[in-house]
C-alpha cells in the first residue's frame, strides 16, 4: 500500500520548519503515562501506571509491567488496545507505540479512566498469551460460547423450546402484517429491550442508542465468525462477516453500504465494520492498513465535519473506502475518498453553525511561533467565521437587538487537544512536516481571503478597487505567489477570443462572487482527503 501526499506544490518557509522542529521535539519530550489493567494477571492490582513517551514501544512497556507485578518471564505477554463502545481489543505488535495510539483517543476518554466497571472509556490490557499464539482469557469465554451454540442447536431440532411468540421478531419479514405501523413497534419494542439491530431481509437496521452496550467484545467477534446471516442474533459483525466469506468463496468483490441521517452513527458503524473485517484478515492482530484507515479519521472528520443545529460533529461529506484483500484473505491494502464535500460552508453558515472543526483547532492549538509565521488571528476577526454568530432579535418596529456569539466553542470540547490530536493523525497517515506547515498554511490564507473587502474606482466606476490592501502581503505570503499577480486574479479575468486574449476588470457584484468561488474551487482543503 501506498501513501499520496495530498499537499501542495511549495515549499515550506524557514518559519515553518522551526515551528515545526519544536513542537515535534515538544511532542517527543513529553511523558505521558499508560493505565495498564493487568486482570486475573495480578489479583488485586486494578491497574499499574506506566511512565511512557511517544517512541516507548509496546515491547518495552510489557517489560516494564513484568518488573513492576513481578509476572513470570517464561510466558508471553501482548498489550491489548480497547476502544470503542463494548469493550472491542487490539493487539498491539511489540513495536507498536501505546502513547502514539492513547493520543488519538477522544479527550473525555483521556479524562475519564476511571475503575474497570465505567465501560465506554479506552485502556490498555495486559494479556497471556497460549501456545498456540491465541489470547488467554480464562475459559469463561470458550465456556460461554460453547453453550451458547450448544443451545442454539437445541431450540433449532426441537429439543427447546422456541423463544416467547410475544417478543418482536429478529427479522421484520416475518412479520405476519407488513405496515408502517407494525414496522416501528417491532423496532420500538426491540430497542427497549436494547437490541438496536434488526434484520430486514439481508438489510440490517440500527438504532443510535446513545449510550454504552457491551455487545462488541471479543466474545462476540469470535461468535459471529462464518456464521450464515439470520442465525444469530441481529449484529453488525454478522454483515461484514457474510460479506468478507461470500467474498472468498465467491472470488467477487462486495459492497456494504451505510446510510442514515446526521446523528444516526453511521461514522461509527463504519469502524465496527473495518474492525472486524480486518480482525477477520489478522485473527485479532490490527494491521498497519486498519491503522491508517482509522488514524486518518481525525484527519477526515478535522476537514469534513463541522457544528450544525442538529449536531456537534455533523459530517458535510460521504466516505468511500475500498479494502482489498489477497487471494489467502489477508488485507493488502485500502483507499479513501471523500465525496460530496459541502464546500459552501467555507464561507457562509447558518446560525448556530459553524465553519469546518480544523479552522478552530489551528487558532486554538497553534504555538505562539505558529501564529506569528501563519498571522493567525481571533476567530472573531474572521469574517468567514464569524458572519452568523450574532442574531437578530426584534423587540418593536424600530428596535433590534443581536444576541451574544453562540458557535465559536462547543460545552465539553477541547481546541487545544483537538490539534494535538490532528497532528498526531497526520503523521500516521503519512503527511510530512512541511506538507502539514502546507496546509495550515493554506487554511490561514482562506480565512485571509474571507477579510478582502472591495469597492468601485473613483475614476471609473465599470473597475473595482482593494478596501484594505494590508491583507494582500498576508495572503501573498501564506500562498507564496507575487503580490501583483494576487491582485490580478482577485480584481480582473482572461477571457480568449479568436487568436486574442483579453484581461477584462471584474464589477463589484461580480467580484463578491468571484472571490467565493476562488475560495471554493482554488483553496478549499477538501483536495487532503484523498488516501491510497
Amino acid at each position: 500500500m501506498s501513501l499520496q501526499d495530498g499537499g501542495c506544490g511549495y515549499a515550506g518557509s524557514a518559519n515553518m520548519a522551526t515551528a515545526s522542529g519544536s513542537m515535534r521535539r515538544r511532542l517527543e519530550d513529553q511523558e505521558f503515562t499508560l493505565r495498564v489493567y493487568p486482570g486475573a494477571l495480578a489479583e488485586g492490582t486494578i491497574y499499574c501506571p506506566v511512565g511512557a513517551r511517544k517512541n516507548t514501544t509496546a515491547a518495552e512497556a510489557i517489560e516494564c509491567l513484568i518488573e513492576r507485578l513481578r509476572l513470570e518471564r517464561t510466558k508471553c505477554y501482548v498489550l491489548a488496545e480497547v476502544k470503542e463502545f463494548g469493550g472491542e481489543e487490539w493487539i498491539l505488535n511489540p513495536g507498536d507505540c501505546p502513547v502514539q495510539r492513547m493520543m488519538l483517543w477522544p479527550r473525555n476518554a483521556l479524562e475519564n479512566r476511571s475503575g474497570l466497571d465505567s465501560g465506554d472509556d479506552y485502556r490498555f490490557l495486559l494479556r497471556e498469551k497460549n501456545l498456540d499464539g491465541s489470547i488467554h482469557y480464562g475459559g469463561s469465554l470458550q465456556m460461554w460460547l460453547r453453550v451458547t451454540e450448544e443451545r442454539r442447536r437445541m431450540v433449532e431440532r426441537g429439543f427447546l423450546p422456541q423463544p416467547a411468540g410475544s417478543d418482536p421478531p429478529s427479522d421484520l419479514c416475518a412479520l405476519p402484517e407488513l405496515t408502517e405501523r407494525a414496522i416501528l413497534e417491532s423496532l420500538r419494542a426491540r430497542f427497549r429491550q436494547e437490541k438496536i439491530y434488526t434484520y430486514v431481509g439481508s438489510i440490517l437496521i440500527v438504532i443510535n442508542p446513545f449510550q454504552f452496550l457491551p455487545i462488541y467484545n471479543p466474545k462476540y467477534v469470535k461468535l459471529y465468525d462464518n456464521h450464515a446471516l439470520g442465525k444469530l442474533e441481529p449484529h453488525i459483525y454478522a454483515v461484514a462477516d457474510v460479506a468478507y466469506h461470500a467474498m472468498l468463496q465467491r472470488r467477487k468483490n462486495q459492497c456494504i453500504v451505510i446510510s442514515g441521517e446526521s446523528g444516526s452513527g453511521k461514522t461509527q458503524s463504519t469502524n465496527f465494520l473495518i474492525h472486524h473485517l480486518t480482525a477477520l484478515s489478522q485473527k485479532g492482530f490490527a494491521s498497519g492498513v486498519e491503522q491508517i484507515i482509522l488514524g486518518a479519521g481525525p484527519v477526515l472528520e478535522a476537514f469534513g465535519n463541522a457544528k450544525t443545529a442538529h449536531n456537534n460533529n455533523s459530517s458535510r461529506f460521504g466516505k468511500f473506502i475500498q479494502v482489498n484483500y489477497q487471494e489467502s484473505g489477508t488485507v493488502r491494502g485500502a483507499y479513501v475518498e471523500k465525496y460530496l464535500l459541502e464546500k459552501s460552508r467555507l464561507v457562509y453558515q447558518e446560525h448556530n453553525e459553524r465553519n469546518y472543526h480544523v479552522f478552530y483547532y489551528l487558532l486554538a492549538g497553534a504555538s505562539e511561533e505558529e501564529r506569528k509565521s501563519f498571522h493567525l488571528l481571533k476567530p472573531e476577526e474572521y469574517h468567514y467565521l464569524n458572519q452568523m454568530t450574532k442574531k437578530s432579535h426584534k423587540l418593536h418596529w424600530d428596535n433590534y437587538y443581536e444576541s451574544e456569539l453562540d458557535c465559536f466553542t462547543v460545552e465539553g470540547e477541547d481546541l487545544k487537544h483537538d490539534f494535538e490530536r490532528l497532528q498526531l493523525a497526520m503523521e500516521m497517515v503519512g503527511f510530512l512536516p512541511t506538507t502539514r506547515k502546507q496546509i495550515f498554511s493554506l487554511l490561514s490564507a482562506i480565512l485571509h481571503l474571507g477579510n478582502i473587502r472591495y469597492k468601485k474606482k473613483t475614476y471609473r466606476e465599470d473597475s473595482i478597487d482593494i478596501c484594505n490592501p494590508e491583507v494582500l502581503p498576508i495572503v501573498s505570503e501564506l500562498l507564496e505567489v507575487k503580490e501583483e499577480m494576487l491582485l490580478d486574479a482577485l480584481t480582473t479575468r482572461k477571457t480568449m477570443t479568436v487568436g486574442e486574449r483579453l484581461i477584462v476588470p471584474y464589477k463589484l457584484a461580480e467580484e463578491i462572487l468571484h472571490k467565493y468561488r476562488l475560495t471554493l474551487l482554488d483553496t478549499t482543503p477538501c483536495g487532503f482527503y484523498k488516501i491510497v
